[in-house]
Parts: structure tokens; C-alpha cells; sequence
């Protein structure tokens, strides 16, 4: 996945997260709690089949190689 493509997407992520929270749909010590796990997913190595399904779909949808 390109970087620009990579920024999009944690662009678009962080958008959403911050709408949730302020329509409070989610609570920032819950967002935090999030956080600090996918840090530690990633530390071990378990988000690498989440990064290549992202990157899979995201690649089917735009039609690039």
C-alpha cells in the first residue's frame, strides 16, 4: 500500500474515532484502552493478517498493484 493511501486511511481513522468520541458513542479512556492494545497486537506480530487484509481491500477497491 502506497503512503499516501496509508495516510488517508489513518487520516480517516482518526477522524472517526474523534467523531465517536464527541457524539459520545465512545469515552477517551476507552479509545486509550484501544490504543495500548493495538500496541501491544503489534509489538507480537498478530496485526500482520489484519495490515495485509487492509491492504488487500483497500487495493481491490481502488484497482491498484
Amino acid at each position: 500500500m502506497s503512503n499516501g493511501a496509508v495516510l488517508v486511511l489513518i487520516g480517516f481513522l482518526a477522524l472517526a474515532t474523534f467523531l465517536l468520541v464527541r457524539a459520545g458513542e465512545l469515552k477517551v479512556w476507552q479509545v486509550l484502552l484501544i490504543g495500548v492494545l493495538a500496541i501491544y497486537l503489534d509489538r507480537i506480530g498478530w496485526t500482520d493478517p489484519i495490515v495485509y487484509i487492509v491492504t488487500w481491500a483497500v487495493q481491490g477497491l481502488t484497482h491498484t498493484t
